[in-house]
């Protein structure tokens, strides 16, 4: 039951300026009972929160697990909510920052910096927004400010997301339309240069209340710790609300996103001449250039239907339609010894011969256009047979994608499948002058070469349907899940060869359609609840996700992959409920995993194998000093892979995370975290084994909501990275050896003013 000092904070907590006072008095249980919170807590449960990974004080929601909000105390499935506060708290910048506080989730190659991409559990992640996941938008960098929480499901979710890799998901809970007039103005600024503006506005349109708003807006011109890292970026968020009847909403939604950053592949592992690896140490200096870079334009369009047909039944219909525009040029660069080039260029090492300073870089232009049309059916029914009581989902998905990139490639900066090309056609004298040394030369001062040509089109069609069903079944202290779906996907495929460049190359243009693929996906999962503090769950989980690969050697496209996963845990609510833990203990395996074999065109195809462990909680201390915490073990392999193969890259054994926030009055409270990264493998082959080493982070931060402007104004103080250690976040998985740098102390800035 909710103590005075929260109740009271809650009655003023419907002002925007009292959230932080409500945030951190979290002496009350993360968990009541469902009796007090129906007397008690019904009402403000919308606009209290908690810092940590619960979304309220009096329930334990989420939307990824029945597509719709479900109590997470009665699924038989681990998943973890981290609300806007924490993100706030920790001045999270990018969704790295957000997912790190979750067991098992590490950073994988961004391709430059320009896209999330993770992996949950040894596999890449699935990263959706509000329950869809979008080709060739959804890996897109998120943008903070329009998030009201991020979660993370772990485990296979194809019965209810359709084809996704079996480590899981994660959904970005984007901000919509509140009762409650809420407005904001946040300023951030950091010492290398981030410039960052945001406004959240909210609240009724109308006398009545029947039309809610909400207008979300960055405006970012900022630069990083790197060299030439200057980024722009204008994002605004409007969406509308109509309660057309108590039974009816509307939404309306519409994000545009423009964004201009650079495309950093970050430094180079190389060898040592003693089969032996280690990394160029480059600092702030970039191996590509000032112009290695990348736009695009974003517009997402969207438009829910919400309708209850009556007590028991409702309904929901949602339609999307991104459009998207992206052009690039980018740099890429790999390291080259005189003494172990092969055929004039190899990619990275061949792990005998030293670096001998040669870093030799092509560029790769591109233009591309997509667009993605999304519809779904969801029906919620509940309804009980006999002493069992249902909560049922049925529903139908239907995506189409459409995509088509120009690729363009340089005459003199050239990579190895066009040199042939540009020096016998084009009559370059000189197809790798973007190559330098790296202990004599400056890559910065090459200008652009200005002689990209086209190389080829290529084009691309998804269509897939699928229909359904999951039950959530309770039986006295049992809880019972079982699900299935049916999945219909097509892929086409097109390349077009520029006329020249296939004449002179004597390259042929290809088309192929992948046969239509049909799949069933099944779940079954089961909680127990031992009493009102200790639940057990277990739960067996299938995977499906396309390969979308053809194999031009065989002629034939590449089966979808399969996975199965089996999971045991416990959900425990102890020392009256202010201690919170999901712990649990899985095994996964996945067939038909492919990569681009050694043979040009050619797919290798082989398992993973995945187990591991798991423990995220948070923990409310005393009133004022709450912890948010986790821990992960996972243990991943290759099964049946080639010999050149050795094992799966951005994985670490062993991830933990610990944050403390501690409210020393109601104007000041500090937080302070550290986080521990395993070394990991940076490439999978056994050619380029180097690893990446463990690491260590600290971050602290002080915030000051001042009396003198009644709570309304809020001063925080970050500083990531304490104690400015050096460290890789991510290896790209390349023949080209790349990886990626984490940041150096970083001090932050940032004041927010709410009216």
């Amino acid at each position: 039951m909710l103590k005075s000092k929260l109740a009271n904070a809650v009655s003023k907590a419907v002002k925007p300026k009292y959230l932080i006072m409500t945030l951190l008095v979290t002496s009350a249980p993360a968990f009541s009972s469902d009796e007090n919170v129906n007397k008690e807590g019904l009402q403000d449960q919308e606009i209290t929160r908690v810092v940590g990974i619960k979304q309220t004080l009096t329930s334990n929601i989420a939307q990824s697990t029945m597509r719709s909000e479900a109590d997470l105390s009665s699924v038989p499935r681990s998943v973890q909510v981290i609300n806007s506060e924490v993100m706030e708290q920790q001045d999270a910048s990018d969704l790295s920052d957000v997912v790190q506080n979750v067991s098992n989730v590490t950073e994988h190659n961004n391709f430059g910096g320009t896209r999330d991409l993770f992996k949950i559990r040894g596999f890449e992640a699935n990263v959706y927004e509000d329950g869809t996941r979008v080709y060739g938008v959804a890996q897109d960098k998120a943008v903070i400010e329009d998030l009201e929480s991020v979660e993370v499901v772990k485990g296979p979710e194809s019965v209810l997301y359709g084809n996704m890799s079996p480590g899981g998901l994660i959904n970005l809970i984007s901000k919509r339309p509140t009762p409650i007039a809420q407005n904001q103005v946040k300023v951030t600024m950091d010492e290398h240069g981030k410039q960052r503006l945001s406004v959240d506005f909210s609240g009724p349109a109308n006398d009545d209340g029947t039309v809610l708003y909400r207008l979300v807006g960055v405006f970012d011109d900022s630069e990083s710790w790197r060299d030439a890292s200057d980024s722009k970026q204008v994002f605004i968020a409007p969406s509308l609300s109509w309660l057309v009847t108590d039974d009816t909403t509307l939404t309306f939604s519409y994000k545009y996103n423009k964004e201009e950053l650079p495309f950093d592949r970050g430094t180079l592992a190389v060898s040592d001449g003693n089969n032996g690896w280690e990394f160029l140490d480059i600092d702030e200096k970039r191996l590509g250039t000032d112009f290695s870079r990348q736009e695009r334009e974003v517009h997402k369009f969207g438009f829910d239907i919400d309708h209850d047909i009556n007590d028991y039944w409702s309904m929901r219909f949602k339609a999307r339609n991104y459009e998207r525009k992206a052009s690039a040029e980018r740099v890429h660069f790999y390291a080259s010894s005189a003494a172990s080039r092969k055929n004039g260029f190899i990619y990275g090492q061949d792990g005998a011969k030293a670096f001998d300073g040669t870093i030799n870089r092509y560029l790769y232009g591109s233009e591309l256009s997509s667009n993605t049309q999304l519809y779904s059916w969801e029906n919620n029914i509940e309804f009980n047979t006999g002493s069992l009581e249902h909560r049922t989902i049925l529903g139908a998905d239907y995506t189409h994608y459409k995509e088509k990139e120009d690729q363009l490639a340089s005459a003199s900066w050239s990579q190895n499948e066009y040199a042939m090309y540009s020096k016998g056609v084009l009559h370059t004298p000189n197809t790798s002058k973007g190559s330098f040394d790296y202990y004599t030369g400056d890559p910065a001062l090459e200008p652009h070469p200005d002689d990209l040509y086209n190389t080829r089109q290529v084009r691309q069609e998804l269509t897939e349907y699928s229909i359904f069903a999951q039950d959530l079944i309770e039986l006295n202290d049992w809880n019972f899940v079982l699900g299935a779906r049916y999945d219909i996907f097509k892929a086409k495929k097109e390349t077009i060869w520029d006329p020249t460049a296939a004449a002179a190359a004597n390259l042929s243009n290809e088309s192929s359609e992948s046969p239509t693929e049909a799949n069933i996906s099944f779940q079954a999962g089961a909680l127990y609840k031992l009493n009102s503090q200790v639940s057990f769950f277990g739960n067996v989980t299938d995977s499906y996700l396309p390969n979308q690969k053809f194999d031009s050697v065989k002629k034939e496209w590449v089966e979808a992959q399969n996975g199965r996963q089996f999971e045991v845990g416990s959900k425990l609510s102890l020392l009256g409920h202010k201690l919170n833990l999901t712990t649990s203990v899985f095994r996964t395996d996945l067939k038909n995993v492919a990569y681009d074999g050694d043979i040009a065109g050619s797919v290798d195809v082989y398992k993973q194998k995945v187990q591991g462990l798991e423990i995220d909680g948070d923990y409310a201390i005393t009133d004022d000093l709450t912890a948010l915490f986790s821990y992960g073990y996972t243990d991943v392999e290759f099964v049946d892979a080639p010999d050149s193969v050795s094992k799966p890259v951005n994985v670490p054994k062993n991830n933990a995370s610990l944050w403390l926030t501690y409210q020393a009055s109601h104007e000041w409270g500090v937080g302070s975290g550290i986080r521990y990264i395993d070394d990991r493998a940076g490439n999978r082959r056994k050619d380029y084994d180097y690893t990446l080493d463990a690491y260590t982070l600290v971050d602290a931060a002080i915030w000051y909501a001042p009396d003198f402007a009644d709570n309304d104004l809020k001063l925080q103080l970050n500083v990531k990275n304490l104690f400015d250690k050096d460290y890789y976040t991510a290896g790209s998985d390349s023949t080209q050896n790349a990886v990626y740098l984490g940041s150096p102390r970083t001090v932050s800035l940032s004041a927010a003013y709410n009216f």
